[in-house]
């Protein structure tokens, strides 16, 4: 006994040595159990995180995409809507240089018709003093107030004639 009394000098540390590493042991499974545990849960929150993360994403990049398109269309239509007035003020312009064009020409021949006009008919009232001052000298002797009439009228062609070369078409 007392034999197995000296072991127990011996056997009662090396006990006491495996009930403390083994008490250490629990200790650090525990606290690895935890840390495992905790690695999880941050495993998870990160992988929720990411999930947030890469729905927030794919969010707001359909956001982009639809307000990129809207704005696209926008600018589209904003084109044709731009395009069609420019297409209607070039027919506008063209119809009105037509219009121009027209009055233009138009101006020009009543200009070189209304002297041409206002000419032949003072001619022809001219010729007709003419005729009268001849047919009057003929039958009377003394005509120099027609005389005077028609060289008054002389005068007022040739002032016409005058401005019109001019410019005074008035």
């Amino acid at each position: 006994m007392w034999k197995y009394l000296g072991y127990a000098g011996i056997i009662l540390p090396v006990l006491g040595a495996t009930y403390g590493g083994l008490q250490i042991a629990a200790d650090l499974e525990r606290k690895l159990n935890d840390s495992f545990q905790m690695a999880e849960e941050a495993h998870k929150r990160i992988g929720d995180i990411e999930g947030t993360m890469d729905f927030e994403q794919e969010e707001s990049e359909r956001k982009i995409k639809d307000g990129l398109e809207r704005l696209s269309m926008a600018l589209d239509n904003n084109k044709m809507l731009q395009e069609s007035k420019v297409e209607g003020l070039q027919r506008e312009l063209l119809e009105l240089q037509r219009v121009l064009t027209t009055v233009e020409g138009t101006t020009q021949t009543l200009e070189k018709n209304s002297f041409t006009y206002v000419t032949r008919t003072e001619l022809d009232s001219l010729r007709e003093l003419i005729y009268q001052v001849r047919d009057s000298n003929m039958s009377q002797g003394d005509n120099t107030q027609m005389l005077f009439e028609l060289q008054r009228q002389i005068e007022d062609i040739n002032r016409r004639i005058d401005e019109h070369n001019h410019g005074n078409w008035n």
